[in-house]
C-alpha cells in the first residue's frame, strides 16, 4: 500500500529512523567491551541525540563493568524509535480528529515502554543473585531504567507539550487539553497522568534509586508502578475506541 505523503509526519518519521540509527550504531560500538577490546581501565562515551534540540544529547557512559545495562537501556529506547518511526509513517495528521488520535497513539507508545522496562525492574528483582560483583551489575541497570524513565517524561512532547510532567494531570493548574468527540462534536477534557520516576515511587523525595537493599519493600514499588501505567494505558486507549 503506497502511503500518502506529508511533509511534517515524514520528517518526524526521518527525526525517529536517525535516533534508531544512531542507537544500533552506539550498541555496535559497545559490544566491543564483550569482546575484550578494552583493557579494565578504559571507558567509551558516546552521544546520542534524542531530539531537534540541540540541548538534547544524551551522554552515555561506558565502563567495563557497565555494558550489559547500557545495552538494556537503549533496547528500550531503539523500541520506541522504531513505534514513533513507523506511527508517523502511518498515522494521518491533517483534521482535528486524526491530530488527536496521532497525539493519544504517541502516548500509548511510551507508556508502552514504560510499563516493558517497569516489568524487567521486577525481573532483576526476582533474580536470585549472591555475587557481590552481580549485584552491583544489577543495580547499575536498575538505575540506568529509571533515569530512561525521566529521560522520556522530560523529552517526550507533543507539539512542543510536555506529556508526562504534569501539565496535563487532573490535578494541573498550568494547562489543559480538550478533545471533540468525533460522534457527537462535544468537547471533553483529555487528562495525562504523570510519569517520572519520583511520581511512579521509583526514586525517593531527594532522587535516590531503587536498590537491591530492600528488595520487598522495592517489588511493592515497582508492583504500584506497573499497576499505575498499566491503568493509565487502559484509560488513554479507551479514548480511541
Amino acid at each position: 500500500m503506497k502511503l500518502i505523503y506529508n511533509l511534517v509526519l515524514s520528517l518526524s518519521s526521518f527525526r525517529e529512523l536517525i535516533i534508531y540509527k544512531q542507537i544500533l550504531k552506539a550498541q555496535r560500538k559497545f559490544s566491543r567491551f564483550d569482546s575484550g577490546l578494552f583493557d579494565s581501565k578504559s571507558e567509551y562515551n558516546s552521544f546520542l541525540r534524542t531530539d531537534t534540540n540541540p540541548s538534547s544529547a544524551l551522554r552515555i557512559k561506558v565502563v567495563r563493568r557497565s555494558p550489559e545495562a547500557i545495552e538494556s537501556r537503549l533496547k528500550f529506547m531503539a523500541a520506541t524509535a522504531k513505534s514513533l518511526e513507523r506511527l508517523y509513517q502511518t498515522q494521518k495528521a491533517k483534521t482535528t480528529f486524526e491530530k488527536q488520535n496521532l497525539l493519544i497513539k504517541k502516548t500509548l507508545i511510551y507508556l508502552d515502554t514504560l510499563l516493558a522496562m517497569t516489568f524487567r525492574l521486577s525481573a532483576i528483582l526476582q533474580l536470585d543473585v549472591t555475587k557481590k560483583s552481580n549485584i552491583i551489575d544489577l543495580q547499575n541497570e536498575v538505575e540506568l531504567l529509571i533515569d530512561e524513565v525521566n529521560r522520556i517524561a522530560s523529552t517526550a512532547n507533543f507539539n512542543r507539550m510536555k506529556l508526562f510532567e504534569g501539565d496535563f494531570a487532573k490535578s494541573s493548574r498550568t494547562a489543559s487539553m480538550w478533545f471533540i468527540n468525533e460522534k457527537n462534536g462535544e468537547l471533553f477534557r483529555m487528562y495525562i497522568s504523570t510519569m517520572t520516576s519520583f511520581s511512579l515511587g521509583l526514586t525517593s523525595l531527594n532522587g535516590m534509586h531503587l536498590t537491591f537493599s530492600n528488595p520487598i519493600q522495592a517489588q511493592k514499588k515497582i508492583d504500584a508502578a506497573i499497576n499505575r501505567i498499566n491503568e493509565e494505558r487502559k484509560r488513554i486507549q479507551s479514548v480511541l475506541d
